[in-house]
């Protein structure tokens, strides 16, 4: 029975990989719709969209969050009992990493749920003998430095057992069970006591209001206006769509995992508990990758590079005078920074050696980032990016106050979604690349495949073995985190920069952005050959630089850290600030003759 279950997992693998990467990518993109609209009514110091509710029966709200967090606990209760079960009849102690994932989460959990519910408390008041406990535990900030205390003191106390002592494990694990789940039930628990109107309003801090739009979407009429080429116009939409959707197929999200095999097939219920740092595992490795091909970075050109049919596919095919500008503009714009995008790559290729994204990604694990090692590459390509996904400052081919729409004035429903939807799915698509070349991928400093090695030009200041399955978390969470980072950056540039005229926008392509990624290629090939000549001590001077700059990206993440932690926990202060010296005179008249009634 289980060799059958392996079998059909393995069949199943690439289509579950799939899946998720697309599920990730599209609801990234629904986020990126939501945090766009924010953020624009908070630089713009305007009113942002309504939070869209969905309002429902008493019973069937306390239902909806019961049901779920008793389902999760339950979950959790059971594999903890079938992995107890796997260890007795195998005779093993219980597995230093699972302990400690189980431990950390159950701290998290209950300090967040804490948090929200004292948060709840504080703002409406007490109301029984539980919330004036809670209460009296004053700031609800000090749940969240006890749950740091917390998480260290776990940490702590598995660096100093160095993982070995199966009590302590032992202990760990199944407290740390049974505190996630009663932290589970319990949250779920307090919140349906506290549902006491007829219909209660469900709104997910205005998460709906995307998921509202969408589903108005798909309602909507799709209206084809008279004279288009019907086969054509109902083509463009899924052709800018979907090569924005599949480039992630050759991006890795994590390093590879390294599991037991049964008959020949990889089994994930043996996770192996410590790998080497040098070599790659063959039997029951699991590549958290869609397609693993050996020209990666070739397959994100070449499908990328399809989305401009799209777009001139749809002006042309609209029978609009407006369209059709806006398609040319959008294939001139599109053609124009895909040149630059890849051959601002060249340079990193040469030095990386392979087009294979992932062993692009173990070579900045092995040396230093890309971002250091490509700097001027990193930024050449961060501004064709953002130019390949049309928006502002590169929106020329929609510009509103020029050609109403563009290239889908004439488009609507679903079609038009599919054109509004492709730019914030290439936004993530761009971002994942990016962070896979540049930032490291899945790596963070100083912890590799089998631990944490503080070791800087050869002095050892800090080790510690980390389980298999604990590094291969902590690397996909990294990656995740990358991704969402440089998402958040190219929104900010949205409502920082104004848009370009067609002709600075075509100059800055042709006459900054090209030449200087030549002479990138130029001055890398440059830099390879007198790398290949130096002496050894030399050698060991770049070896020394790379560690320096891991230093310097684990101390600014520290620092980063703790910076945004203090900001989230400074109690808030709505101070109005004048963003234009026209708010001064908003009374009228001038500042030397002012009006006068």
């Amino acid at each position: 029975m289980k060799e059958a279950l392996l079998h059909g997992l393995a069949i199943a693998l690439p289509f579950l990989k799939a899946f998720f990467v697309v599920m990730f990518s599209m609801n990234v993109a629904v986020i990126l719709t939501w945090v766009d609209r924010r953020q624009g009514a908070m630089i713009q110091d305007r009113v942002g969209p309504d939070r869209a509710v969905i309002w429902l029966p008493q019973r069937v709200a306390q239902a909806l969050a019961l049901l779920p967090a008793l389902g999760v606990a339950c979950a959790a209760v059971g594999l903890a009992f079938y992995d107890k079960m796997q260890r007795a009849d195998s005779g093993v102690g219980v597995d230093a990493g699972k302990a400690v994932v189980a431990s950390e989460l159950a701290v998290f959990v209950t300090w967040f749920t804490g948090i929200i519910i004292a948060g709840a408390v504080k703002s409406r008041g007490a109301q029984n003998s539980f919330d004036r406990f809670v209460a009296s535990l004053g700031d609800p900030r000090r749940l969240f430095y006890g749950g740091m205390i917390a998480h260290v003191a776990i940490l702590a106390i598995v660096a100093l057992t160095s993982g070995q002592s199966d009590v302590i494990n032992a202990v760990l694990h199944g407290g740390g069970v049974a505190v996630l789940a009663a932290a589970i039930v319990g949250g779920a628990v307090y919140a349906v006591l506290g549902m006491t109107e007829p219909r209660v309003g469900l709104r997910l801090i205005g998460l709906l209001h995307p998921a509202a739009d969408g589903l108005k979407t798909a309602f909507k009429e799709d209206i084809v206006p008279p004279g288009v080429d019907r086969f054509m116009h109902g083509l463009a939409p899924f052709i800018s769509f979907f090569p924005a959707l599949v480039v992630l197929a050759v991006v890795p999200f994590a390093d590879t995992l390294c599991t037991g095999t049964t008959d020949g097939w990889a089994d994930l219920s043996k996770v192996l508990s410590e790998v080497p740092r040098a070599g790659l595992c063959t039997d029951g490795a699991v590549r958290f990758q869609v397609i693993n091909l050996n020209v990666g970075i070739l397959y994100f050109f070449a499908v990328s590079g399809t989305g401009i049919v799209g777009a001139a596919l749809g002006g042309w095919a609209s029978n609009n005078k407006y369209s059709l500008l806006g398609g040319l503009r959008a294939a001139s714009q599109m053609v124009s920074y895909e040149v630059t995008l890849g051959l601002t790559l060249i340079g990193a290729i040469m030095i990386y050696g392979t087009l294979r994204v992932d062993d692009m990604v173990r070579w900045q694990g092995q040396n230093a980032w890309g971002v250091f090692v490509q700097p001027l590459a990193f930024f050449l390509f961060f501004a064709a990016a953002v130019a390949e996904s049309k928006r502002i400052p590169f929106d020329i081919p929609e510009g509103e106050s020029e050609v109403v729409a563009g290239y889908f004035t004439e488009y609507a429903g679903m079609k038009f979604a599919m054109f509004f939807f492709a730019e914030y799915i290439a936004v993530v698509s761009s971002s994942a690349v990016m962070a896979a070349i540049f930032f490291g991928g899945w790596n963070m400093p100083f912890i590799f495949r089998d631990g944490i090695d503080v070791t800087i030009g050869g002095q050892t200041f800090f080790q510690q073995a980390l389980p298999h399955g604990l590094v291969i978390l902590l690397g996909f969470l990294s990656f995740v985190g990358k991704v969402l980072m440089l998402c958040w950056l190219q929104l900010t540039i949205r409502w920082t920069l104004p848009r370009f005229r067609y002709d600075q926008l075509m100059k800055l392509g042709w006459r900054l952005l090209l030449p200087a990624s030549l002479i990138n290629i130029l001055v890398t090939g440059l830099v390879i050959l007198v790398i290949d000549d130096l002496s050894y001590t030399a050698m060991q001077g770049l070896k020394l630089a790379a560690d320096l700059s891991n230093a310097a990206v684990a101390l600014g993440g520290l620092i980063a850290g703790a910076a945004f932690i203090r900001f989230v926990l400074q109690p808030a202060q709505h101070r109005r600030v004048l963003s234009s010296t026209s708010a001064q005179f908003a009374a009228g008249g001038t500042r030397r003759f002012p009006m006068g009634a």
